[in-house]
């Protein structure tokens, strides 16, 4: 027998690996953003700009001309 925390420590000993793969798993999702299975390209994106943001809410109608004009010049400011 090898002592308490030998290989001599019974069915137990292996106990810790779970919890601790299953706490290293949450952090890996928690650091990389949370985001669901990686697609080719993900790599590659980007994030929208805030004038592009601005464009596609104007061409969906999301926002009248006056607002998408008014907001034109404060991105510029």
């Amino acid at each position: 027998m090898m002592g308490y925390w030998g290989w001599g420590a019974g069915p137990w000993f292996g106990m810790w690996i779970i919890p601790v793969l299953v706490l290293g798993l949450i952090l890996w999702m928690i650091f990389r953003g949370g985001h669901g299975v990686s697609h080719c390209g993900d790599r590659n994106s980007r994030q929208e700009s805030a004038r592009e943001a601005l464009d596609r809410r104007y061409a969906n109608g999301e926002i009248s001309r006056e607002d998408y004009q008014r907001m034109k010049q404060e991105i510029k400011s």
